[in-house]
């Protein structure tokens, strides 16, 4: 795939405004929903590199708690944080950590390792989670309330939902662990959970926002804005590998259905 030095500072320049003024804290990826190459990946560091240095950090989501090739190849492009999905037990967690921390003293590199709490039956089991030994290697825990409110046969904003998201923020809070909330989030439902879930960070696909007062202040702007820059980015993957083209079309498609369908004024170039 061949990069596009101008599209590649362009998006690195919009990623810094978001940063100084709508509160993202780290890029997101992964190679499970979000579908993305190594290729790919390795486009979504180099933008958050300038002049050598980190931006922010770069989160992928490997394709399972044994994903042990993708788990090489994140480290060699340098990620940040390597994020376990659909983590229900503590036999599964403890896969996921052992394996990563073999790679990990295999290779000589290091990331932070995060899971997916994203069914009910993880939620059920978090309990026993925590008290594995495995679970003092994690630095983050992200609850995907979309994957979780289909697993309780429930939409994604039903209040069921929002109060297990809650006991589960309550329980892993306690724990000292940085917690991360996505999944259905859109600028229709975010001033809510930005009042109503006590969450370290909130996230789309690719972004994460620091759930702070400054965000919470006007919360659908900034979710908004990140969103925008989603768009610009799979505008820019299309230019940059054609043959994903529809793929990345599709996935715009789908962000329009969570911004406002008058777009508010932008206060950045995304």
């Amino acid at each position: 795939m061949r990069h596009n030095t101008e599209k590649l500072a362009a998006l690195r320049q919009k990623l810094q405004t978001l940063q100084t003024r709508h509160q993202v804290v780290a890029l997101k990826t992964g190679t499970e929903v979000e579908d993305m190459s190594f290729d790919e990946i390795a486009v979504m560091r180099e933008i958050s590199i300038a002049s050598g240095t980190t931006l922010m950090p770069l989160v992928v989501k490997i394709g399972g708690s044994e994903a042990r090739r993708d788990m090489r190849e994140c480290l060699a492009i340098g990620v940040d944080v390597i994020l376990a999905p659909m983590v229900e037990t503590v036999y599964a967690l403890t896969n996921f950590v052992e394996t990563a921390e073999t790679i990990m003293r295999e290779t000589g590199k290091r990331a932070y390792l995060a899971m997916n709490l994203e069914t009910g039956t993880a939620v059920q089991n978090l309990g026993a989670m925590i008290n594995s030994k495995a679970f003092a290697a994690l630095a983050q825990v992200t609850i995907g309330r979309g994957d979780l409110s289909k697993s309780m046969h429930l939409t994604v904003d039903d209040d069921e939902v929002l109060t297990v998201t809650q006991n589960a923020l309550t329980k892993l809070k306690r724990q000292g662990k940085l917690t991360s909330v996505g999944g259905g989030l859109s600028v229709h439902n975010i001033v809510a959970m930005a009042d109503l879930l006590p969450s370290d960070r909130f996230n789309t696909r690719h972004i994460a926002f620091e759930n702070s007062e400054a965000f919470a202040r006007d919360a659908a702007r900034n979710l908004s804005e990140g969103l925008y820059f989603e768009q610009a980015l799979y505008e820019a993957l299309a230019a940059i590998n054609p043959g994903r083209a529809e793929f990345y079309n599709e996935r715009n498609k789908q962000l329009e259905e969570r911004l406002p369908r008058l777009r508010i004024s932008r206060t950045a170039a995304v």
